[in-house]
């Protein structure tokens, strides 16, 4: 048997910082994205209570009309409401926490900032939909008042 001592192997230096090809925001920046995802994550959690709110008044409402046999429309609204500020609560939050790591990572600046501005692009198409029904319905409802007012001229 060998009883040569093996040398000691040379310690290995610390890997270096990964660096990625990304951009990497400066402090100034990162004071700014922070700022803004403590005023998304406020304005989010609002929306939530907001949305919670409507759920008690929908549950509300709903239970009223069904015990009363009564239009369905205010318990509708209501709960297009309540998903509504739902919907865009858990939205906003979900971009203001990708603004937060933003700040909070190292090399992942773009990839959290895309992420963000999906989230957002994704609300704010869901909101001009709803625009886009809002005129419609104005329209209609325009077109409706008018008919119904030459209507009762010629009575």
């Amino acid at each position: 048997m060998d009883t040569t001592p093996t040398p000691p192997t040379p310690p290995t230096p610390p890997a270096p910082e990964y660096k990625s090809a990304q951009y990497e925001f400066s402090e100034e920046s990162n004071r700014t994205v922070a700022a803004l995802a403590d005023s998304m994550r406020v304005v989010a959690t609002l929306m939530q209570l907001l949305g919670l709110a409507f759920v008690i008044f929908f549950v509300m409402q709903l239970l009223h009309t069904l015990k009363n046999r009564e239009n369905f429309f205010p318990a509708i609204g209501l709960g297009a409401s309540m998903l509504l500020c739902l919907a865009f609560g858990f939205w906003t939050a979900g971009a203001a926490a990708s603004f937060r790591k933003i700040v909070e990572t190292k090399n992942e600046d773009i990839w959290h900032l895309m992420r963000a501005l999906r989230g957002l692009h994704h609300m704010y198409a869901t909101l001009k939909a709803i625009i886009y029904c809002g005129i419609v319905l104005a329209i209609v409802g325009v077109v409706l008042a008018v008919m119904n007012y030459f209507r009762a001229g010629v009575e």
